[in-house]
């Protein structure tokens, strides 16, 4: 069960059971899985680029590319490092992971 949720981690516990075992429910599965501290959680919210936002970050990194390396870890590095991507739905995702995975 484990392997098949790290494996793909956008099944669903009932992919999981059908896949597995089809007599067993769902619940069953999400019980051993949490056994195991295997969990399911939201994925992390993604910034969302508009040609508007994706043409002010461009105007802003080529008015800053004299920058050095350390202005750039000073000035502009984030502590959270996130994923953008251009468009794209806005319904929320459930992965399976580790509680220190989180």
């Amino acid at each position: 069960m484990v392997e098949k949720a790290l494996k793909n981690y956008h099944t669903s516990y009932q992919d999981i059971a059908k896949k597995i075992a089809p007599d067993v429910s769902d619940k069953t599965i999400k019980r051993r899985l949490s056994g195991k501290n295997l969990k399911k959680c939201v994925v992390q919210e993604r910034v969302h680029l508009d040609k508007a936002l994706a043409q002010k970050r461009l105007k802003w990194a080529f008015a800053h590319r004299h920058w050095t390396k350390n202005m750039w870890r000073r000035k502009a590095m984030c502590g959270d490092e996130i994923t953008i991507e251009k468009g794209g739905g806005r319904r929320r995702k459930w992965i399976f992971r580790y509680p220190e995975e989180k």
